[in-house]
C-alpha cells in the first residue's frame, strides 16, 4: 500500500515506525549491461568503466574470464566505429550550409564542418582486422 498522496497526518503510526527496506544493489548482470551500453555509446573502456561506475580493471577481468561478454564488448566497440564513420561520410557528402545576410539581403552562403572534432573521433577508432593505417 502506498502513502505516497496522503498527508503525513494520516498515515497510521505503525506504518511510520516500519524501517524502510535496504536499497538493492546492482547485479553483476546489471552492471555488465550498463557498461556494454556505455562502450557502445562513448567507444572507450576508460569512459564506459567510469560510466557504468566499476573499475577498469574489473571490465579488463570480465572480459578475460568471460568470452561471451569479450565478444559483446567487441561488437559493442564495432557498432560504434560503423557509426562514426557513417556519420563521417555523411558530413563528406552532404555539408550544412548558412546562409550570409547583409543588409536584409542575402549575399552567400558558408559551409559549416567540424572536421577538426571529427578527425580527433576518427583517430580514437580502434582498427577493425581489414583495416590499417
Amino acid at each position: 500500500m502506498g502513502w505516497t498522496h496522503c498527508p503525513i497526518e494520516e498515515v497510521p503510526e505503525e506504518v511510520l515506525a516500519e524501517k524502510p527496506p535496504a536499497p538493492r544493489k546492482r547485479t553483476l548482470a546489471t552492471k555488465k549491461r550498463d557498461y556494454e551500453r556505455h562502450l557502445m555509446r562513448w567507444g572507450c573502456h576508460l569512459d564506459a568503466a567510469a560510466r557504468a561506475g566499476v573499475d577498469p580493471r574489473t571490465t579488463r577481468r570480465w572480459r578475460e574470464e568471460d568470452p561471451a561478454f569479450a565478444e559483446r564488448c567487441d561488437v559493442a566497440l564495432s557498432i560504434y566505429v560503423d557509426r562514426v564513420e557513417e556519420e563521417a561520410s555523411i558530413r563528406a557528402s552532404r555539408p550544412q550550409f548558412r546562409t550570409t545576410w547583409y543588409r536584409g539581403r542575402q549575399i552567400g552562403h558558408v559551409r559549416r564542418l567540424n572536421d577538426t572534432m571529427l578527425m580527433r573521433l576518427m583517430r580514437r577508432l580502434p582498427l577493425k582486422p581489414g583495416r590499417e593505417l
